[in-house]
C-alpha cells in the first residue's frame, strides 16, 4: 500500500506552546484527535479544548498550535480513502456533507474517547508494515472516526436559508439512492416536490453545479472507484452503473475525463505516473 493513500503523524505532550508542522503531501485532508490540552487555530488563536477531532479539507491548511501539555495525533488523508471510507450507500451523503468543510467535534462522554484512540493505535499497526497495510481496513477505521464526529458534531447555525439547504440535502440523498438508475432532474425535483428551477438555483448556488452535473460527476466518481479498485471488465461495470452497454459508458466517461475508461486504468495502475495525481478520483469529483 503506497503512502500516498494515508499516513500517521504523533505529537505528544507539548513541553510549551508548540506550532505543529504537518509531515503530509501537500492536498491531504487533515483529521487531528485531540487528546488533551488546547488547540489554538489559525492566526487569530481560536482555542479549542480537547477531548475533541477537527477537521480540514486538503485544500486547507489553518496555523495549528498545541498549547503547553496538550498532545494531538494527526491522520494525513487522501481523497482516495475518503471517499473509501464514506462509501456509496445512501446515509453516505451524511459524511460527505461532514467532510466538506472544515469542523470540530468535542467528545464529551468519556467513553468515546479511548474508542477513538483504539482506531488511531488500529491505524497506527496497520502503517507500521508496509507489505501488509490493508487499504480496506484503513477505509473502515477511518469510516468509524467520522462517525463518531458524526454523531457529535453540532453544526454552526451561519444560514439563512435553512430550507434551501435542506432540499440540496435531500437531494444528494436521493442521487445516492438512484445515480445508477440515470434519473432525470425533472425526476428528482418531482420526487421532492420542488420545480425543477428552484433545485437548480440552489444546487448553483451551493455548490456551483447543476443538478445534472452533481449527478454525472457522481457516476464518474463511482466509474473511477471501481476501475481503479477493480479488475471488472468494463462491461460489468458499465451495467452496473446503468448504462445500456460498454460503448455509451465508455462515451460518457471520456466526456468527463477526456480519458476512455481504459486508458484511466492503465495510469492509474503505474503509481509513479506524473499524471496519476491529476487523474486519480477526488473527492471534489462529487461535492
Amino acid at each position: 500500500m503506497q503512502d500516498a493513500y494515508a499516513t500517521l503523524q504523533d505529537e505528544r505532550d507539548a513541553l510549551h506552546n508548540r506550532s505543529l508542522r504537518r509531515r503530509f503531501p501537500d492536498g491531504f485532508a487533515t483529521l487531528l484527535f485531540l487528546t488533551r490540552g488546547t488547540l489554538l487555530i489559525g492566526e487569530d488563536k481560536n482555542e479549542r479544548h480537547g477531548p475533541a477531532l477537527f477537521f480540514w479539507p486538503g485544500n486547507s491548511r489553518d496555523v495549528l498550535t498545541l498549547k503547553a501539555g496538550a498532545s494531538a495525533r494527526l491522520l494525513g488523508l487522501s481523497d482516495a480513502i475518503i471517499l473509501d471510507a464514506i462509501g456509496a450507500r445512501s446515509e453516505s451523503v451524511h459524511l460527505r456533507m461532514l467532510v466538506e468543510t472544515p469542523f470540530s467535534a468535542t467528545m464529551s462522554e468519556d467513553p468515546k474517547v479511548p474508542q477513538i484512540e483504539t482506531l488511531f493505535d488500529w491505524f497506527a499497526h496497520e502503517l507500521e508494515e508496509p507489505e501488509r497495510r490493508s487499504p480496506m481496513s484503513m477505509s473502515a477505521f477511518l469510516r468509524l472516526l467520522l462517525i463518531a464526529a458524526l454523531r457529535v458534531h453540532t453544526p454552526e447555525d451561519t444560514s439563512v436559508s435553512a430550507d434551501a439547504t435542506n432540499v440540496l440535502r435531500q437531494f444528494r440523498h436521493l442521487v445516492e439512492l438512484h445515480y445508477k438508475e440515470h434519473w432525470k432532474v425533472a425526476r428528482y425535483a418531482d420526487t421532492l416536490g420542488v420545480e425543477y428551477d428552484r433545485l437548480h438555483r440552489i444546487c448553483k448556488r451551493d455548490t456551483g453545479r447543476s443538478p445534472a452535473e452533481l449527478v454525472h460527476e457522481r457516476i464518474t466518481a463511482e466509474a473511477k472507484a471501481r476501475l481503479e479498485n477493480s479488475g471488472l471488465p468494463l462491461k460489468k461495470i458499465a451495467a452496473d452503473l446503468g448504462f445500456s452497454d460498454a460503448s455509451r459508458f465508455s462515451h460518457f466517461f471520456k466526456r468527463r475525463t477526456d480519458l476512455s475508461p481504459g486508458a484511466y486504468r492503465a495510469v492509474v495502475s503505474r503509481p509513479d505516473s506524473d499524471d496519476l495525481q491529476d487523474l486519480r478520483r477526488g473527492f471534489s469529483d462529487w461535492p
